[in-house]
């Protein structure tokens, strides 16, 4: 996985290699929520496209896991960052970041749900069921992870290590959805739009796995950027992906990405994942949400 990272990092660093020395390139990171290099490849026309309306150069980052994106915002000196929902909140509450937009799927949603998936016929028809069965998670700074942990909460665990036999991380959404209908865990979780993007490809999914629970609607993905951003660039950027939606060269690069537009996002977006955490009995503080 980290070698993986590494090779898509120095992809976009050759794909952005055309900047002016000594201009200043935005440095935006990205949680890796699918396939790092699926995700660069969605991202790249979203970044000429705002070169081209703006001037900005954009280059992309993305850390080997959810959790490294709060640690390194610093110390790589990022402009910003597409965050999903937990590392958005604690993004809020240890760096202070301002959000600026989200993005709206073609059918109109700017959230996503976080759902726990069984194999049909494991003999898994409730939550308690879960337990001494096998678990795949994708991260333990995701949102489905927390929505597992406040779900273990009210059943009287506070160790996933207790109530599973086994479980590990896959570090993306694709692979932990895969790796329950391999057989190779009992129970997964993952993002909602993810689990129905691919059932809608793959029909083994939807004959093989079933969702057991669905968390509440929690943000998707939120670009957020660092306090002290300029705030002319900060407006500038705002309104061409605002604008997207309405310039033809914008909407080609929103479909790659499978978006329809982009919409103001604000604090309060995250409300319902710091909610969630606190049902989980997360102390945010101390929260260890890197492995």
């Amino acid at each position: 996985m980290i070698r993986k990272t590494i090779l898509a990092f120095f992809l976009v660093l050759l794909v952005t290699a055309n900047a002016v020395a000594g201009e200043k390139t935005l440095l935006i990171g990205l949680v890796p929520e699918e396939n790092i290099f699926r995700l660069i490849e969605k991202n790249l026309p979203l970044a000429a496209y705002i070169q081209k309306k703006t001037g900005i150069k954009v280059q992309f980052t993305i850390e080997p896991r959810y959790g490294d994106i709060i640690d390194k915002f610093k110390t790589k000196q990022m402009d910003g960052a597409f965050f999903n929902a937990f590392t958005g909140f604690m993004a809020l509450s240890k760096l202070g970041v301002a959000p600026l937009v989200r993005p709206i799927s073609p059918g109109g949603l700017v959230t996503s749900q976080s759902v726990i998936f069984v194999r049909k016929g494991s003999g898994i028809r409730s939550l308690s069921d879960m337990k001494g069965k096998r678990a795949v998670f994708v991260d333990n700074a995701s949102a489905s992870y927390i929505y597992l942990l406040y779900q273990l909460h009210h059943l009287g665990f506070k160790d996933t290590g207790q109530f599973f036999s086994g479980y590990y991380f896959t570090g993306n959404n694709e692979e932990t959805i895969y790796a329950v209908l391999d057989g190779m865990a009992d129970v997964g979780l993952a993002k909602s739009r993810y689990f129905e993007q691919l059932a809608a490809q793959d029909p083994l999914i939807s004959e093989m796995l079933s969702v057991l629970a669905r968390s509440g609607d929690l943000p998707d993905i939120v670009l957020c950027l660092r306090k002290d951003f300029p705030a002319g660039t900060k407006a500038l950027l705002e309104r061409t992906l605002l604008n997207m939606r309405y310039d033809p060269d914008g909407i080609q690069a929103l479909r790659i990405l499978r978006y329809s537009g982009f919409e103001k996002a604000k604090a309060s977006d995250f409300s319902a994942m710091a909610k969630l955490a606190a049902a989980a009995g997360i102390n945010i503080s101390n929260y260890r949400y890197t492995r």
